[in-house]
C-alpha cells in the first residue's frame, strides 16, 4: 500500500470514527469538497445536505471496514472500494459496498464523491 493509499485509508476511516461519536457533520464539514456528492440508497445528497444528514444521525455503535483496495486516477484523486459491516444500537447489522473518490486540492485530500451499495445475498 502506497502512502496515499494508506491517507485515503485513514481518512474514510476517521470519518467512521466521526459518525460514531456524533461528529460526523464537522468532519464532513470540513474534509467535502464544495462541490461534493453522496449517493445513498434513499437517495443522492449535497455537500450542505450531507453535513445536515450527518449532524442529525444517530451514530453507529461499532464498524469494520474490510477488502479495501485504491484505484488510482491521477497523482491527485483516486478512488477507495471497500466493504463495511456496522451497527447502530437497536438496529441490524448494515452491511455495504462502499466506493469513496477522494481528490487533492492545495496540498489536502478532500471527499468528492462517496456511495454506499447495500450488500444483497442475490445478484
Amino acid at each position: 500500500m502506497t502512502a496515499s493509499e494508506e491517507v485515503l485509508l485513514e481518512l474514510e476511516r476517521q470519518g467512521w470514527e466521526a459518525l460514531s461519536s456524533s461528529q460526523g457533520g464537522a468532519y464532513y464539514r470540513e474534509h467535502l469538497t464544495d462541490n461534493a456528492l453522496m449517493a445513498f440508497p434513499f437517495g443522492v445528497l449535497t455537500r450542505a445536505e450531507t453535513i445536515d444528514a450527518m449532524e442529525s444521525a444517530p451514530p453507529w455503535e461499532s464498524f469494520e471496514i474490510n477488502d479495501s483496495r485504491i484505484v488510482g486516477l491521477t497523482v491527485d484523486s483516486g478512488v477507495l472500494i471497500y466493504r463495511v459491516a456496522a451497527r447502530r444500537a437497536g438496529e441490524e447489522q448494515y452491511s455495504a459496498v462502499i466506493s469513496s473518490t477522494f481528490v487533492r486540492r492545495q496540498g489536502a485530500w478532500k471527499l468528492a464523491f462517496h456511495q454506499q451499495s447495500p450488500e444483497s445475498s442475490t445478484v
